[in-house]
């Protein structure tokens, strides 16, 4: 009996010293990916100075950027759960981490995701704005820099050994800085108009696919308690809307029918599209193949 014992013990030592070496390489190999230095190469832009450009930035910041980085601009706690860890999305103003960035810092921090360390910026959509045009980029910087500073700093980024674990077993999606291809060149935008080619572009760089689905046929956001993300072609109900309803519906963020939009849903910042932006998406979504909703897991 007591040798039984005995290899019971060597035999649940060893368990639990693989169980202990797992968890340590897998904590190890998650805060690596977190940490990687990235050597990109960020693309000279012309910045413009007229007025008309730096208003169409501000245009392109109130969709894009004040939804996490808060109505100033200042930053604010974009995820703080206490199991698995804190992280602020910085303050752009002149007066946070834009204060020293040139415009090369810029293009590297929104097309390719990567802090003026090299760190991946965990929240940055670049994935998506990494298909803005050369002249969209360089409104947004161009407005950006004439925005008041706001005295603001925010603790640095920390996850628990529970969040680097799950995130390394897959839990999450991958940084977005190791999606994007870093190498291919910059895109163009169509020409602006309530077009088809022009809502495309809006779609990609709005990041419609990250809740919708890679076919906007239905997804599931990255969120935990996100709802899944509806069907947008014109298998789902967007196709009874019609192009006003879609506009009246990004404005008050209630549909046609009087159904509240989810609070997931970034329609306050959509609305600060103009009615031909909003009709281009429309129109781009009401031309994709009708669709199934997608069978999705939970």
């Amino acid at each position: 009996m007591k040798k039984v014992l005995k290899w019971a013990g060597i035999i649940l030592g060893l368990m639990l010293l693989c169980l202990a070496g797992t968890v340590l390489y897998l904590n190890s190999a998650a805060k690596s990916r977190l940490d990687k230095k990235y050597e990109v190469q960020p693309k000279p832009i012309v910045i413009p100075s007229d007025s008309a450009s730096i208003a169409t930035g501000k245009q392109w910041v109130d969709v894009l950027c004040r939804g996490c980085h808060g109505i100033n601009l200042a930053g604010t706690k974009f995820f703080d759960v206490p199991a698995l860890g804190l992280i602020c999305a910085s303050n752009i103003t002149p007066g946070g981490v834009a204060k020293n960035y040139t415009n090369l810092d810029w293009d590297r921090a929104l097309r390719h995701g990567v802090g003026q360390d090299g760190r991946p910026l965990l929240i940055m959509p670049s994935e998506n704005f990494k298909y803005m045009s050369d002249e969209h980029i360089g409104q947004v910087i161009a407005y950006l820099k004439t925005v008041a500073p706001v005295e603001q700093t925010w603790e640095p980024r920390r996850t628990t050994l529970f969040c680097n674990l799950i995130f390394q077993l897959g839990a999450f999606d991958k940084l977005n800085v190791e999606k994007i291809d870093h190498t291919s060149p910059s895109h163009s935008a169509p020409k602006r108009g309530a077009t088809v080619e022009y809502g495309n572009y809006l779609v990609r760089i709005n990041g419609c696919r990250v809740c919708h689905g890679e076919q906007l046929n239905g997804g599931k956001p990255p969120e935990p308690d996100a709802p899944l993300g509806p069907n947008l072609t014109p298998g789902g109900s967007l196709a009874q809307w019609d192009a006003p309803g879609f506009v009246h519906t990004m404005r008050t963020g209630t549909t046609p029918f009087g159904k509240e939009l989810n609070v997931f849903m970034p329609w306050k910042e959509m609305n600060h599209y103009d009615d031909d932006q909003l009709q281009a998406i429309y129109a781009y979504l009401m031309s994709l193949p009708k669709l199934e909703m997608a069978e999705i897991k939970k």
